[in-house]
């Protein structure tokens, strides 16, 4: 598992020696950037991208407040955390401070133990606080069938990787013959063969102990799952696997007996559908160059013409390698 990357800190102080004192408390803890004018601090602001902001408030041409009043003047920066550090002590600071949108107000001389305790905890919060919205937003997103994230975290998780250069491999499944099950057995069956297949997704992924897998519907009986490439094999096998052992359960004794359905089509015409059956592609973000979560779609849609094409549960991977 990747390990999280330290928290950055970004020091605004005219003073060199108050700045040394604070490296020395968080260096071990945090990266620390540090600025010497409010106008350096501004300019380190987008380089550094900090989680979390010391400002002094007594500094020459430009004072902490007027830095302050600038950064939270972008949308980027509302939300980051920002401290006062000042040896002024009055009340009347403090107020100006908190109202213009820091979160804490730390008097110098330094206490070692406060400073820490107080960035640790605003860091704390602050992570608190955006697992909340990202819940909030999976939320919004979620398919109400299955709970699982919709089309909007679909692209945004797709993207990332992609701006990443990750390598993981994007998976897009489509259950074969769904349409004629749904036809003779109805909705409400047909919503409980969408979540057997979302669930077999899920514990396919737990059992390969994919690390940071994950797990959207599409819509209908479609769904993207983004693993790990070398756990690939392992998880479209298991689906597979497990989609046809259990899915004959969902039919009635006769259908189950002759492994098919036997039904009329729009035309009134008979015709028989086999058992439904699980159609998997894939495709390897590292192995080609994609430039957006729409060429990755359509990537998919190509393998997935593939598999559905060849009778039963069927994978088709995108093997195909950019020219170096």
């Amino acid at each position: 598992m990747q390990e999280r990357s330290a928290e950055k800190i970004l020091i605004i102080d005219d003073s060199i020696e108050h700045i040394k004192i604070l490296i020395n408390l968080l260096e071990d803890l945090y990266d620390v950037y540090f600025a010497k004018s409010g106008e350096q601090g501004l300019e380190l602001l987008a380089a550094t991208n900090p989680d979390l902001i010391l400002l002094d408030i007594v500094m020459p041409d430009m004072d902490g407040f007027e830095v302050c009043r600038r950064i939270k003047q972008h949308d980027k920066w509302q939300e980051t955390p920002l401290i006062f550090i000042s040896a002024q002590g009055e009340d009347n600071d403090e107020t100006k401070g908190l109202d213009l949108g820091a979160i804490d107000y730390i008097a110098k001389p330094f206490n070692p133990a406060i400073v820490k305790a107080r960035i640790r905890n605003h860091l704390q919060l602050r992570a608190a606080m955006s697992e909340l919205k990202r819940l909030y937003t999976l939320a919004l997103d979620a398919n109400p069938l299955t709970g699982l994230p919709g089309n909007n975290s679909i692209a945004k998780h797709i993207e990332e990787k992609l701006q990443a250069k990750d390598s993981s491999s994007v998976i897009y499944t489509d259950i074969d013959n769904f349409k004629a099950y749904n036809d003779k057995y109805g909705f409400a069956r047909g919503d409980e063969i969408i979540r057997f297949t979302a669930g077999i997704l899920k514990l396919t992924a737990e059992k390969a102990g994919c690390p940071g897998s994950f797990i959207g519907h599409v819509g209908g009986d479609d769904f993207i799952m983004i693993i790990p490439a070398e756990h690939c094999l392992f998880v479209t096998e298991d689906i597979i696997r497990n989609f046809d052992r259990d899915i004959i359960t969902f039919y009635n004794r006769q259908d189950t007996e002759r492994r098919c359905i036997h039904a009329t089509d729009r035309r009134g015409q008979p015709q028989i559908f086999p058992i439904m059956s699980i159609s998997i592609a894939g495709i390897d973000l590292g192995s080609r160059r994609y430039s957006s979560y729409l060429e990755v779609t359509d990537a998919c849609a190509e393998m997935k013409r593939l598999a559905k094409a060849t009778p039963g549960s069927t994978v088709y991977f995108d093997q195909r390698k950019d020219q170096q």
